[in-house]
């Protein structure tokens, strides 16, 4: 079970020789406390947690173009969202144009953005089952009670080690070297962020391959997005718009 902060706190005073300090420990727990905290945050930044990740599941709403986010969801990581047809999930390309929010257009959803709710393009003109994967948000760690939402152990290294090298003690290389350890084995576990990248596909570099599944749905879609064409950068060949779909060659659509 993952600690409480007032028990991560006394054992961090203790091992930097506050405890028995009296008032001076006391004084001590803000900054302490201010260690622990930021060292959850690093930790969360640095790696995609298998332990945070969160699906929902959801109806569209029939003319429905904005949606409420899931109560427990970071806004800023979010991995994936995705309509179902049939039996497949068909994902969506975040970045809605201003071309496309002027056109009244409805369809299934194929492209998503964030904002203070998300909104999907085309609006839905009938239900569909829609999938969302993004990481938790830290739960609160500011009163004694509350709990780690990482793995203790961990946290407490970090801020260990970070503490250790404010105050200047002599031992803070030895927590730096057992943290920088800790790291590697993580990286080494799969818990990094290439975990979560996803492979882009293979095309023929003069193919052009659509996922939309009729004439009319790939009009609506394409008129507004493939206004004009301009050059990839170097070395690249594909561009990614509209519901998966890719322009492969030297130009794509922008």
């Amino acid at each position: 079970m993952n600690r409480t902060l007032t028990s991560l706190r006394a054992e961090l005073q203790t091992r930097l020789g506050f405890g028995m300090s009296g008032q001076a420990g006391i004084v001590n727990s803000p900054i302490v406390d201010s260690f622990l905290r930021s060292a959850q945050e690093q930790l969360y930044w640095q790696f995609e947690w298998r332990e945070l990740l969160g699906v929902e599941e959801r109806l569209t709403g029939v003319d429905q173009q904005f949606y409420d986010y899931p109560e427990d969801c970071n806004t800023e990581r979010i991995t994936s969202v995705s309509i179902a047809e049939g039996c497949r999930w068909l994902p969506l390309v975040e970045g809605i144009s201003v071309q496309e929010r002027d056109c009244i257009a409805t369809s299934r959803p194929c492209k998503y953005d964030r904002g203070a709710q998300m909104e999907v393009w085309p609006i839905p003109r009938q239900q569909y089952s829609m999938r969302r994967e993004y990481f938790k948000a830290l739960a609160p760690f500011e009163k004694g009670e509350n709990r780690t939402s990482l793995p203790s152990e961990m946290v407490f290294l970090m801020a260990l080690a970070n503490a250790k090298a404010h105050y200047r003690q002599p031992d803070a290389e030895r927590y730096e070297k057992q943290l920088d350890a800790l790291l590697n084995r993580l990286k080494a576990k799969n818990r990094g962020q290439s975990v979560w990248e996803k492979a882009r596909p293979t095309l023929d570099p003069y193919a052009y391959v659509s996922s939309f599944h009729s004439a009319e749905e790939e009009a609506t879609v394409v008129a507004f997005t493939a206004q004009q064409l301009i050059p990839l950068p170097i070395g690249e060949t594909t561009q990614t718009y509209a519901s998966g779909d890719y322009f492969a060659g030297d130009y794509a659509a922008a």
